[in-house]
């Protein structure tokens, strides 16, 4: 017989206490609100963000909850989607390189401040509803198989339910038994396909994700019911997107909140806005031509080398939009030889469609390397010049990883960035002193009423 997962992952999310978290993830949950606040604005720049207002209006619904950055106000579940899409918009959100959890705090951030600005809920509320949420989340993510994509599956909406239903049941504090529901709920709600990499459904993931959880929680409140053990049972959740037993429940259990996982590994930020199995690639380009002075005229060739899932899923000998672009490891490479920066205007659809930007894709050799582990832990790149040198770098440990991670200065430089088209800078330095003191605040509304313009 499985151990009670659901059962105890219930009991947990419904008995942490703010004062049980410790100093360092408060701070590092801070930063990834306000990192994942940054990225939601800067998505307005992506086509799906009009969409998904024009979508959103249409639906309507109790004016309870602040669209980030415009001036419209939506009900809960549908502010949870429209968030949570914009904030996954442009793939510049955080990620997880620890537990494969996907990319977590677009859908936790969007699904806990939603129910919280609804209920007038306090900042520490909101503190300890994000942080249950990726605990939950990246708890269950690590003790299942790594080959979830393999089997056709997007991880983050896969998992990001389980945490879009730990955040928003913490927040409305909701009892064991109603949250034992709301899984149940989730569950069946829970999808996403791997093949939507490079089109607009990427995003409507993350949001559809922050909508089911939210959802869950709200008709699990009203006494809708659900299997109670829909995680650990058979045909349940795990075996349906893992196989039968396939994961660690015992895992799944063990050291919940001891320490959270925001404070031990933590979660990581993106340094480029495009997919992170591309980053190692980009890096290791970027420093070669940098600390060469390479120029693009006098290049020869390039040589990548990935292991065999990184090729089959990552690389495409022609790129026609932005949005490709960011799933593409060779035209992300292209953009690191031209420009010696990857920055959100690389991944327009005009930039992809350069011809230099062609003609630099031409360039790259893209070769499967079997002694690479499947996920790519590193990454060999070789510049061969028109004089015959060739100049070589392998990239381990990206930029913005936990084990190489950014400053705190570095994330406020990046949120300043994200928002410079959509608010001005005197918001955007309220916004951040709102998010570092959010422990103080009576009313999440006092932050939600600044990411309005």
């Amino acid at each position: 017989m499985s151990l009670p997962v659901t059962e105890k992952l219930a009991t947990f999310i419904a008995n942490v206490q703010y004062a049980s978290i410790s100093d360092k993830a408060i701070a590092n949950a801070k930063l990834h609100i306000l990192d994942t606040l940054g990225a939601a604005l800067a998505g307005y720049e992506h086509p799906v963000a009009k969409i998904a207002l024009d979508y959103c209006q249409y639906m309507g619904g109790s004016p309870e909850v602040t669209v980030w950055g415009s001036s419209l106000k939506t009900s809960v579940p549908m502010g949870a989607f429209t968030n949570g899409l914009l904030a996954h918009a442009i793939d510049y959100d955080d990620w997880d390189a620890v537990a494969h959890v996907g990319h977590p705090s677009c859908m936790v951030v969007s699904s806990s401040l939603s129910t919280g600005e609804a209920l007038e809920a306090t900042g520490k509320d909101f503190l300890r509803a994000y942080t249950v949420g990726i605990e939950v989340g990246t708890q269950i993510a690590a003790a299942c198989p790594t080959d979830i994509h393999s089997r056709g599956f997007h991880s983050t909406p896969i998992f990001g339910s389980m945490a879009s239903v730990a955040a928003a049941a913490s927040m409305m504090r909701l009892n064991p038994d109603q949250i034992r529901a709301a899984f149940g709920i989730a569950a069946s709600g829970a999808s996403g396909l791997h093949r939507q990499q490079g089109s607009m459904v990427k995003p409507f993931h993350a949001g559809n994700t922050a909508r089911n959880g939210v959802e869950a929680v709200l008709l699990a409140q009203r006494g809708f019911t659900a299997d109670q053990s829909i995680i650990e049972s058979s045909r349940g959740f795990c075996d349906s997107f893992f196989g039968a037993d396939r994961c660690d429940y015992e895992k799944m259990l063990q050291g919940l909140g001891q320490p959270f996982y925001l404070d031990s590994p933590g979660l990581s930020f993106k340094v480029h806005p495009c997919s992170a199995p591309q980053f190692l690639a980009a890096d290791a380009t970027l420093q070669l031509v940098r600390q060469h002075d390479i120029r693009f005229d006098d290049i020869h060739s390039v040589e990548l080398r990935v292991s065999r899932v990184r090729y089959d899923r990552h690389y495409r000998p022609t790129v026609q939009s932005g949005l490709q672009g960011k799933f593409t490891i060779n035209y992300v490479c292209a953009i690191a030889l031209l420009d010696r920066r990857l920055k959100r205007e690389s991944f327009y659809d005009a930039k992809a469609q350069d011809p230099k930007v062609q003609e630099a894709m031409k360039k790259i050799h893209v070769v499967v390397d079997t002694t690479i582990p499947e996920h790519g832990e590193y990454c060999p790149v070789t510049i061969e010049l028109k004089d015959g040198r060739k100049l070589q770098y392998t990239g381990t440990i990206q930029k913005g990883h936990t084990k190489n991670p950014l400053t705190e200065e570095e994330v406020l430089d990046k949120f300043r960035d994200n928002i410079k088209e959509s608010l001005p800078k005197e918001r955007g330095e309220e916004i951040i002193a709102c998010v570092c003191k959010l422990e103080t605040l009576s009313n999440v509304r006092e932050l939600t009423k600044l990411l309005a313009p």
